[in-house]
């Protein structure tokens, strides 16, 4: 009778973990567990970018261009699912790369800004990554691949350690979370999702189809170009013609062939970038 007293405590136990921590999507509405409180993924994201920005060359060192970057993903943000702190940076590494760090803070690299041809290029790949925080993708591939507990632990540790308990873990954070391979089902909702974010921001969802098209075939000219982009990112035919599937089921409106109004800004941040950094 003891045996099975302690048994029903440990469900009880565990049940209510999991019936505390499971939340609404904001962007998908399914039910998820979530353990770690979203005050905590803010936190964890402020202590751990300066380390992602080191790593990718730091921030570019030009006060117009982050702006502009800042501004196209501020149009992003404010049609959100799910309200976050975010920040959109450029960052001055020539590897093509575009990445989240759980808490809202988004980056793209000079490599990769310099193959777009238009702004609705650069707000598909913002769009893209913006969805990764809205949904939470990261903090749940962590929590599925580290386990939710261990994920949780850490969390702590980071936000809360001090000195070498900190420094270990988010050394160990970052190694995981640099890892980290999105599901089929994180990419596609990125995909879609963004598409919609797109379209709340005005900008042609085309842009999104422009800007797979473009990486693959760049990918395909040059072998290793993006480095680890696509790990996490995989990029197929299949996909791409989800994309356009989506778009002519859902945003018909718009036209593959119309240009970009503001290609020409574009064009104008892209010589200043030019300018201020080396090719």
């Amino acid at each position: 009778m003891r045996c099975y007293f302690r048994l029903l405590c440990v469900f009880l136990l565990i049940l209510f973990l999991f019936a505390g921590g499971c939340i609404k999507n904001p962007v998908t509405g399914r039910k998820e567990l979530v353990l770690i409180p979203k005050g905590q993924e803010i936190a964890l994201g402020v202590n751990s970018a300066p380390e992602f920005e080191k790593e990718f060359g730091g921030k570019v060192d030009n006060a117009q261009l982050q702006r502009y970057v800042g501004a196209v993903g501020g149009k992003l943000a404010a049609v959100s699912d799910r309200e976050m702190p975010y920040e959109y940076a450029l960052l001055s590494s020539n590897i093509p790369n575009a990445f989240a760090v759980p808490g809202g803070k988004i980056y793209v690299t000079v490599g990769l800004f310099r193959q777009m041809s238009n702004e609705r290029q650069l707000a598909a790949v913002l769009a893209h990554e913006t969805v990764h925080i809205a949904a939470g993708h990261s903090v749940q591939g962590l929590q599925r691949e580290m386990g939710a507990g261990v994920f949780a632990e850490l969390v702590g540790a980071i936000i809360g350690g001090e000195g070498a308990e900190s420094a270990a873990a988010l050394a160990k954070y970052g190694a995981a979370l640099k890892n980290l391979d999105y599901s089929r089902e994180d990419e596609s909702e990125s995909d879609e999702y963004g598409l919609k974010y797109m379209d709340r921001a005005g900008y042609n969802p085309w842009g999104m189809v422009e800007l797979l098209e473009l990486l693959q075939s760049l990918s395909n000219a040059r072998p290793g170009l993006f480095g680890d982009l696509f790990a996490s990112h995989p990029l197929t035919s299949k996909r791409v013609s989800r994309v356009r599937e989506i778009i002519a089921r859902d945003y018909s409106r718009y036209s593959a062939q119309s240009g970009d109004p503001r290609a020409q800004r574009f064009e104008q941040m892209r010589a200043l970038l030019k300018s201020v950094s080396k090719e």
